[in-house]
Order: C-alpha cells, then sequence, then structure tokens
C-alpha cells in the first residue's frame, strides 16, 4: 500500500469525528437546559440531544454496514462526513429544542456510517500485529481527542451553549483527504483470502451485548456527571469539560497499551479487567464530596473505558470474513450506540430510587462482582 502513513492518518481523523458526536457538546448540557426556560422537559429534552445520534447510529449502521460490502467503502464515507459536518453545526442556529433533536438523529446517521467504514478499511489495509497496533492506536487517538473537543467544549460552552456545535465543521477537512489518499479495497483480492463462510459468527452475538453494557456503563459519565457536578459543586462547563475528559485522556493511554496487554491476556480477561476498572472507579464517584474528589474514580473508570472499544473491534475484525465485515462492524456499532442512548434510560430507575451518587454505588458493586466472576474463569473468547 503507498503512502500508508497518510491512509493512516487520514482514517484517524475519521475515526476522530465519531468521538465529537457526543463529547463536544457534553459540557454544555446544563447551560443549554437554562437556555430553555420556558420548555418544562428542557432538562430531559437535552439529554436526549446528547444520546438521540446513539439511537440513530443503532437503527442504520447495519445498513451502513450492508453498503460497503456490496457498494465500497469510500463513497459513503465521503457522503457522511458532508452529513455530519450539515447536522452537526447545524445547532448553532435552530432555535427550538426539537429541531436540535432532528438534526442530531441525521448525525447519528452520519456517525454510524463513519465508524462502520473506518474500522472496516482498518481490516482490509491492515493483517496480523500491524491491525492489531492500528486498533490500539485508533481507540486512543479516540480518546485522546475526546479528551480535547471536551476541554474545547467547556471553554466554548462558558462563551454560549451554541458555539461547540461549530467544531463539527472540522468534518470538511476530512472530506477531501478521503477522496485523495483511501482507495477501494479490491473486491476479487479480498475474495482470493476468505475461505470463511459469510455468516455472522454465533460468538459475535457475545461480543455485541458485552459491548453493549460496556457502553451502558461508561456513557454514565458524559450523561450523569455534569448533573451530578451540580449537586455537589458550583463549577463551570468548563471545569466539568476538564473532570469528563481526564476519563477520555487516561482512556486513551490505556488504548495504546491494549496491544501490550493483549500478548498476555485474553479477549476474556481484558473485558473482566474493562469492568473491574470501571467498577472501582464509580464505587470512588459514589462516595465523592467535592469536586476534586471526582478525579480518582474518573482516572480509574478511564483505564477500564480505554480497553473496551479495541478489544471489541479486534475480536469482530479477527472472526469476520472479508465479505461480511461491514455487517459484522455495522451491527457492533449499533449495540456501541444503542447502549449509549439506553444508558440514561438504564440508569434513571436507580437514580429515583436512591441518588445519582447512590445509583454509581449499586451499580459499582454489581460490576466489580461480575468482573472477578469473569477473571477467574480465566476463558477465551477466540482462538489466538
Amino acid at each position: 500500500m503507498k503512502n500508508k502513513p497518510i491512509v493512516k492518518a487520514v482514517i484517524l481523523l475519521c475515526s476522530m469525528m465519531t468521538v465529537m458526536a457526543g463529547a463536544t457538546i457534553a459540557p454544555s448540557l446544563p447551560e443549554m437546559t437554562k437556555a430553555f426556560p420556558d420548555n418544562p422537559s428542557a432538562e430531559t429534552l437535552v439529554k436526549l440531544v446528547l444520546t438521540i445520534p446513539g439511537l440513530l447510529i443503532a437503527l442504520t449502521s447495519p445498513i451502513s454496514g450492508w453498503f460497503i460490502d456490496k457498494f465500497g467503502r469510500i463513497k459513503l464515507l465521503a457522503f457522511m462526513l458532508l452529513l455530519y459536518a450539515a447536522a452537526g453545526s447545524a445547532g448553532l442556529y435552530l432555535n427550538t429544542l426539537v429541531e436540535i433533536i432532528i438534526s442530531r438523529a441525521f448525525l447519528g446517521i452520519a456517525v454510524g456510517g463513519i465508524m462502520t467504514t473506518a474500522v472496516a478499511l482498518i481490516g482490509d489495509y491492515f493483517e496480523g500485529d500491524e491491525r492489531q497496533q492500528f486498533l490500539g492506536t485508533q481507540a486512543g487517538i479516540m480518546a485522546l481527542s475526546g479528551t480535547l473537543f471536551i476541554t474545547f467544549g467547556g471553554a466554548l460552552a462558558d462563551i454560549s451553549w451554541r458555539y461547540p456545535f461549530a467544531v463539527y465543521l472540522l468534518a470538511f477537512i476530512a472530506f477531501p483527504l478521503v477522496l485523495i489518499f483511501l482507495k477501494e479495497p479490491k473486491k476479487q483480492e479480498i475474495n482470493e483470502k476468505s475461505d470463511i463462510d459469510k455468516a455472522i459468527p454465533k460468538l459475535a452475538w457475545t461480543i455485541f451485548i458485552v459491548s453493549f453494557l460496556g457502553m451502558v456503563t461508561f456513557y454514565l459519565m458524559p450523561v450523569q456527571i455534569p448533573f451530578l457536578m451540580q449537586e455537589i459543586s458550583e463549577v463551570g462547563s468548563f471545569e466539568t469539560g476538564l473532570a469528563i475528559s481526564s476519563v477520555m485522556l487516561i482512556g486513551g493511554i490505556m488504548s495504546f497499551q491494549y496491544p501490550k496487554l493483549k500478548r498476555r491476556l485474553t479477549h476474556y480477561q481484558i473485558y473482566g479487567l474493562t469492568f473491574l476498572f470501571m467498577g472501582i472507579g464509580y464505587l470512588l464517584i459514589s462516595t465523592a464530596n467535592s469536586y476534586a474528589m471526582t478525579f480518582p474514580g474518573l482516572v480509574i473508570s478511564g483505564l477500564g473505558a480505554g480497553l473496551l472499544m479495541p478489544n471489541s473491534n479486534l475480536c469482530l475484525v479477527t472472526m469476520a470474513s472479508p465479505e461480511n465485515r461491514g455487517k459484522v462492524l455495522g451491527l457492533l456499532t449499533t449495540f456501541i450506540f444503542l447502549g449509549q442512548f439506553a444508558s440514561p434510560l438504564f440508569f434513571q430507575p436507580l437514580v429515583n430510587f436512591t441518588s445519582i451518587k447512590g445509583g454509581f454505588l449499586y451499580l459499582s458493586i454489581a460490576m466489580i462482582l461480575v468482573s472477578i466472576i469473569v477473571l477467574i474463569r480465566n476463558k477465551r473468547l477466540i482462538k489466538q
């Protein structure tokens, strides 16, 4: 492959777009709620502004996966980048929460296509250790860019809750780079390499469910932490963004370490560590009584968050054939973002029963117990 470093850089740039979908506006949620004082459902609708893209990604990613398997990767990726820029930046000028939610739905369609195609291209372009290394790099860059976008979004939100929506216009930079530097994998070459049945492997459904549960728990941070901060400390959007971005930063560092961990541990053990770290982190968050005291829990939970995506991606890219890679990864994207959308719905009954801190406490205990069982069993998910 020619210009391999440039190809990797373009794929990483596209992957960063998927992180921006929710992370950029997360710190502005409380200020956005205040901007619509006449709407009695403003707090609920504002949370949907953050999570509605996840629902549309969940519904449309399998369609994107089917499309790229049948018609190719690059055209869809380029179109989705244009849709991403248009729908993502619409919050700059739309005047009602319903209109913003609709624009975020179109953003979700774009993110689903971008994320599915980016991971499929990694599977197409790279093999073996290089693939494993690059998937870790991709997850790390996504997490680190999330740190940047959340912090930057928090700073912009302190000026106006609308300004973070301008960051989505960066997709206009990625669009020409995709057309110039990314080439369509040749179907004939893909077919010659494949000797695997085109059906979705049964074991893939286990990975889908685990990934769904992982995102349900992880996404409590951008959705619930801003409101927890308001309960325990009077801090602005920038400070809230800084707290959430610390999770992304630690997650990114951990993702870069994934290839080293994978040489020593099975996929199953890495999933156990994922939920153990998040469980311990949430336990510490549940005891925090000040802004500063939330950071140890956020940092430890970030260690687990950084392992989830590279582990799931590598599992599925390894077991899927080139002919059905788009379909399999499209379904993974569905479960990942369905978990994001479902996160506040799953967590709200615990909040209603106790409080936000109480919800974190009960969830952390369950996660720690399950992760210990997983680690003790020491089972392999796929042949190494």
